[in-house]
């Protein structure tokens, strides 16, 4: 049980993106249900990496209107219109 948890964290953190880019996974779907825990996990670590990038960038940009914001905001979009299990 712990090397699976452990393995998709090294996962996770290895996609998350260098200091100046957005979080954006194209890899990884927000829309479509999760069908393991794992998988799950996944994709809520996303989201919230998908928030904290969203804050950093509406501390630089107020606006929102950033391609960076947009995309970011389109995912989180995707993701909260997604079904639950």
């Amino acid at each position: 049980m712990v090397r699976p948890v452990l393995l998709m964290l090294g996962l996770v953190l290895a996609a998350l993106p260098a200091a100046g880019q957005p979080a954006l996974n194209p890899n990884l779907s927000l829309s479509a249900p999760a069908t393991a825990p794992v998988q799950q996990q996944m994709r809520e670590n996303y989201r919230t990496q998908l928030l904290q990038e969203r804050q950093d960038l509406l501390q630089q940009n107020p606006s929102g209107l950033s391609r960076d914001q947009i995309e970011i905001q389109h995912q989180l979009d995707l993701y909260n219109s997604a079904p639950r299990q």
